[in-house]
C-alpha cells in the first residue's frame, strides 16, 4: 500500500463509524481512499475484474457496476469506439464516399463527446469514459497504439526516395514546407509585440505543423483512396517525403532557438543528433547483420520483435526525458529498421493491423473528448468575440492557401497538367493524425489552450472530410488506361511484331510462359517483343517501385535479389531462340490489391498488345492435384481483365506448351470456336502459332444443330465469312502454304450445353492446348444449361470446364479476351 499526508496511521482512532466503513468499502472497491483527515490509502495491483453473481448476492449495495472495473472498463471503450468508426467507415463507402479511415475515427470520438455533453456528468458514459478514482487505461493504451503508429511509419518510409525524386518532385515538396513557415515568421516579425494575440511558442508550434506535409499521411490518403499507383500519387509520395524531410529540419532548428540560453538550445541539439547518430551508426548495421545470419525466406524470429519493442518504448523515454516530443523518438528508431524482408515486413504485419484497427482508434476518440466543441459553434458561423480565435483559424486559412497555390504552381511550371497539379495540391494540403497527435502533445504540455486545440480539431476534421471528396471529384480512376488505339491480335497482321507483356507471381510461372513464348514465336521476319513483368508483394514499405533491369544491373539493387531466377531464365531463352525477339525484364514491388494498376500501366506505356497472365491454381508435377490455389491471383486476374488497355490471356498450364523441336511429334492446338470477338481473338493468337513448323491448328466450330447451314444472327453471319474469307487468302497466298496444311477446320452442331462436354470429353486426350476465348458460348446453345456450373467467371463457362479436375486429359488451357476499353477520339 502507498500512503501520502498523514504517514502514520493510527488504527484506534477511525473518528466516525460511517466515514470509516465508506473508507474501507472505497478502498476494497476502489483501489485508493482518501479519508477527511487528508489519510490517502492505495492498493496496488487493485481489482482488475468482478466476480460476477457471487459479488452481488452479499454486495448488493455496496459494490461495484460492471463498467467500473479496470478491465470490463477497457473492453466497453475498445468496443464502443470500435463498433463506431467502423459503422461511419460502412456508411461512407456504401455512399460512395472515399473519406480516410482516420476521419471516421475522428468521428466516432466526436459522437461520444456529443453523448456526453448531452448525457451530463454524473451519466453512465461519463463513469464509464471518464471513471473515478482511476488511471485512463484506455487512454494509456491508445497512447501505445499512437507510438507504434510512429514508428512503422518510421519503418514504411524510404529515405532513399528522396534521392530518387524528380527535380519538380522535389522543388515542390521544398517550397511547400518552406513558403508557409517563411511568410509566417515575416508576418509574426512585422506585427508589433502588443498586437499578437498568439505567443511565440504557440504560433512556432502552429506554423510549424501546418506547413508540413506528412508522408505516413499522404500515403494512408492514397491507399484510402486508391492513387497509390497513379502517376499523381507517384509524384505526391516523392513531394511528400522531401516535405516532411524539410519540416523536420526546420523543427530540429526551430526548437533548441527557443530557449533563453544559447548553451541550452546547442545541448539540447547536441542530445537529439546523438540519438540520431547511435540509431543509424549502431542499431542499423546491427540489423543487416541479422538480415545476412537469417537464411532466405526464413521468417524472424520473435525475440528480435521483443528486443526492437523494447528500443521502441526506450527511445520514447529518451526523447520524453529531453522534454520533446516523444513518438519522434520512435519515428526515427523506425527510419533505422530495414523496411525489407524479414525484419521491417515482419513488424508491419504484425503490429500494424491490430494497432490501426483497435488501438489507434482509443486515441483518436480520446483526442475528440477532450476538444470543447462549444468553441465550434462560434468558429463555423463566424461569430466570436475573442481575437485569439480569430487569430488561430485565420492563420490556419492562410497556410492552407500558401500550401495549396505553391503545390500547383510550381508542378504547373514543369508542364504537369492543370487539373493534375490542382489534385497534387489538395494532396500536399491534407492533415490528419500526425498534425493532431502534435496538437495533443502541446494541449498536454500547457503550449496550446484549450479553445486553440479544439479550433485545430476542427480544422483537421473538416480538411479530413472534404478535402478527400474533392481529390475524388477531380480525379477519375476509369480514365487511367484508357487506350485510343485499337490494340488486339485480330487487328494486326499475321506477321506483323507482337508485343506481349509476361506476369510472372512464382517461380513455377517461368517455364510455361516461356513455352508458350516459344510456341508463337515464328521468325525473324515477325518480331516479337515480351515484357516480363515479375510481381512482388511489397511488405514493410509504403512506396511501391518498378525497377527496370536493362537500365540496373543485376544485383545492383533491391528488385534483383526477388528477380534473378526471372532474369536468368528469360536471358537464357533469349539466347538459345537468338532471333529477332527483344525481352526486358521489370520488378514490380507493390502493394497485392494494386497489382492490377501497375500490370495495365506498363501495358499502356509499352504499347502492349497482349498480356498473358498465370492462373491462380498450381498443380503438382505429376498435373494430378492441386499443390496452390491463391486467391489473391484470381482476384489480380480479375481485375485486369476489367481494366487492360489491350488483350488479354490466362494461361492454365496443366501439360508442358512446348513444340518439341528435337523430337518429331508436333505441338497439338485446338481452338474451340462459336462466334464474337473475343473468339476472333483467340484465333487470332492460334493462327501465329499455326505458322510455326512444328505446331499443328485445328479450328472446332460449334454451330446449333440444324442451323449448321444458315446463319443465326449478324455477329454469327459475319464470323463464318470471316472463316471463310480467311481459308482462301491462305488457299490464294504463296507464303501461308505451311499454315494452310497445317491447319484443320471442323464444325460440329450441338444442342446443348451437355452435347458440348461430351464432344470435349472425346476430344480430350487429342490435343497439347486449348485456345479459347472467355466469353464462348456466351448465349449460345454450346453453354446451355452449364452457366450455373461455371466456378471460375475469369475463365468463361468452357474454359472454366476445360480446366476443372473434373475434365479426363489434363490439357493445358489458354483463355483469351479481346481488348475492352477503347476510348472515343
Amino acid at each position: 500500500m502507498e500512503m501520502g499526508n498523514n504517514t502514520n496511521l493510527d488504527t484506534g482512532n477511525y473518528g466516525d463509524t460511517e466515514l470509516d466503513i465508506e473508507w474501507v468499502n472505497n478502498l476494497a472497491w476502489y483501489g485508493k481512499a482518501v479519508r477527511s483527515d487528508g489519510f490517502i490509502c492505495e492498493v496496488h495491483p487493485g481489482e482488475l475484474s468482478s466476480y460476477g453473481i457471487w459479488e452481488k448476492v452479499p454486495f448488493n449495495k455496496v459494490r461495484l457496476h460492471i463498467w467500473q472495473y479496470p478491465l470490463p472498463n477497457l473492453e466497453l471503450v475498445i468496443l464502443f469506439v470500435f463498433v463506431l468508426w467502423q459503422v461511419f467507415d460502412i456508411l461512407f463507402k456504401k455512399l460512395g464516399l472515399l473519406i480516410p479511415k482516420f476521419a471516421s475515427m475522428m468521428l466516432a470520438g466526436l459522437l461520444l463527446n456529443v453523448l456526453l455533453t448531452v448525457s451530463g456528468d454524473k451519466s453512465i458514459i461519463q463513469e464509464i469514459l471518464f471513471p473515478e478514482n482511476r488511471i485512463d487505461i484506455p487512454g494509456c493504451l491508445g497512447s501505445f497504439g499512437f507510438m507504434m503508429f510512429w514508428f512503422l511509419n518510421g519503418v514504411k518510409m524510404d529515405v532513399k526516395t528522396i534521392f530518387k525524386a524528380e527535380a519538380h518532385a522535389r522543388l515542390t515538396g521544398v517550397a511547400a514546407a518552406a513558403l508557409p513557415i517563411t511568410v509566417g515568421l515575416l508576418l509574426y516579425k512585422y506585427k508589433s509585440l502588443e498586437n499578437r494575440p498568439l505567443k511565440a511558442i504557440e504560433y512556432n508550434t502552429l506554423l510549424l505543423m501546418e506547413s508540413l506535409t506528412s508522408f505516413s499521411e499522404i500515403a494512408r490518403l492514397l491507399l484510402d483512396l486508391g492513387m497509390n499507383h497513379s502517376s499523381v500519387g507517384q509524384v505526391a509520395l516523392s513531394t511528400s517525403v522531401v516535405s516532411n524531410t524539410v519540416g523536420l529540419m526546420f523543427w530540429l532548428v526551430i526548437v533548441p532557438l527557443g530557449f533563453q540560453s544559447l548553451v541550452q538550445g546547442v545541448g539540447l541539439l547536441l542530445q537529439m543528433f546523438f540519438f540520431i547518430v547511435i540509431v543509424f551508426a549502431v542499431v542499423r548495421p546491427i540489423m543487416f547483420k541479422v538480415i545476412i545470419r537469417k537464411r532466405e525466406g526464413r521468417p524472424i524470429e520473435d525475440k528480435y520483435i521483443y528486443v526492437i519493442l523494447v528500443m521502441v518504448f526506450l527511445s520514447c523515454m529518451y526523447w520524453d526525458g529531453l522534454e520533446q516530443f516523444p513518438a519522434l523518438g520512435a519515428f526515427i528508431l523506425g527510419l533505422s529498421i530495414p523496411n525489407e524482408h524479414p525484419i521491417g515486413s515482419a513488424l508491419v504485419e504484425r503490429l500494424e493491423s491490430f494497432n490501426f484497427g483497435i488501438v489507434l482508434p482509443l486515441f483518436m476518440s480520446a483526442s475528440m473528448l477532450r476538444s470543447d466543441i462549444r468553441v465550434w459553434k462560434d468558429i463555423l458561423t463566424f461569430y466570436s468575440s475573442n481575437d485569439k480565435k480569430f487569430a488561430v483559424a485565420s492563420l490556419v486559412f492562410l497556410i492552407f492557401l500558401l500550401k495549396l497555390s505553391v503545390s500547383m504552381i510550381v508542378p504547373y511550371l514543369f508542364k504537369m497538367p492543370l487539373k493534375d497539379s490542382i489534385i497534387l495540391s489538395l494532396i500536399m494540403s491534407h492533415k490528419g493524425i500526425i498534425e493532431l497527435s502534435f496538437y495533443l502533445f502541446s494541449y498536454g504540455l500547457e503550449l496550446l489552450d484549450r479553445d486553440t486545440f479544439s479550433i485545430l480539431v476542427l480544422s483537421i476534421l473538416l480538411n479530413s472530410l472534404f478535402l478527400p471528396m474533392a481529390i475524388r471529384f477531380l480525379y477519375d480512376p476509369s480514365k487511367r488506361f484508357m487506350c485510343y488505339q485499337k490494340r488486339s491480335l485480330a487487328s494486326m497482321k499475321i506477321t506483323g511484331a507482337l508485343k506481349t507483356l509476361v506476369c510472372i507471381h512464382r517461380p513455377d510461372h517461368i517455364s510455361s510462359m516461356i513455352n508458350l513464348l516459344e510456341a508463337c514465336y515464328q521468325s525473324d521476319k515477325s518480331p516479337l517483343t515480351c515484357y516480363v513483368l515479375h510481381l512482388v508483394e511489397l511488405q514493410g514499405q509504403e512506396v511501391p517501385t518498378l525497377i527496370a533491369h536493362k537500365v540496373q544491373k543485376l544485383g545492383a539493387g533491391t528488385g534483383a535479389k526477388y528477380s534473378e531466377n526471372v532474369i536468368l531464365s528469360f536471358e537464357n531463352f533469349h539466347r538459345y531462340v537468338r532471333g529477332s525477339i527483344f525481352i526486358d525484364t521489370f520488378t514490380c514491388i507493390t502493394n497485392s490489391h494494386h497489382m492490377q494498376d501497375d500490370i495495365c500501366w506498363l501495358a499502356l506505356d509499352k504499347a502492349v498488345t497482349f498480356i498473358i497472365l498465370p492462373f491462380h491454381r498450381t498443380w503438382s508435377l505429376d498435373r494430378t492435384s492441386i499443390v496452390s490455389d491463391s486467391e489473391m491471383i484470381r482476384f489480380l486476374n480479375s481485375n485486369v481483365l476489367k481494366q487492360a488497355p489491350c488483350s488479354v490471356g490466362i494461361l492454365v498450364e496443366r501439360h508442358l506448351v512446348n513444340k518439341n523441336q528435337e523430337s518429331q511429334q508436333n505441338l497439338k492446338v485446338c481452338v474451340i470456336f462459336v462466334g464474337g470477338e473475343d473468339d476472333m481473338e483467340a484465333l487470332a493468337f492460334a493462327k501465329r502459332m499455326a505458322r510455326q513448323e512444328s505446331v499443328t491448328l485445328t479450328v472446332l466450330c460449334l454451330l446449333a444443330a440444324k442451323k449448321s447451314k444458315k446463319a443465326t444472327g449478324w455477329d454469327q453471319m459475319l464470323d463464318t465469312v470471316k472463316l471463310r474469307v480467311r481459308e482462301l487468302v491462305r488457299s490464294n497466298d504463296p507464303g501461308n502454304l505451311k499454315e494452310e496444311s497445317s491447319t484443320t477446320y471442323l464444325e460440329e452442331e450441338i444442342v446443348d450445353g451437355a452435347d458440348t462436354s461430351m464432344l470435349l470429353r472425346s476430344i480430350a486426350f487429342d490435343y497439347d492446348l486449348f485456345i479459347i476465348s472467355r466469353t464462348c458460348g456466351q448465349n449460345h446453345a454450346a453453354t446451355l444449361g452449364n452457366e450455373s456450373w461455371c466456378e471460375f467467371e475469369e475463365l468463361g463457362v468452357i474454359g472454366d470446364f476445360l480446366a476443372s479436375p473434373d475434365f479426363p486429359s489434363k490439357t493445358s488451357v489458354l483463355v483469351v479476351q479481346q481488348q475492352r476499353t477503347i476510348a472515343n477520339n
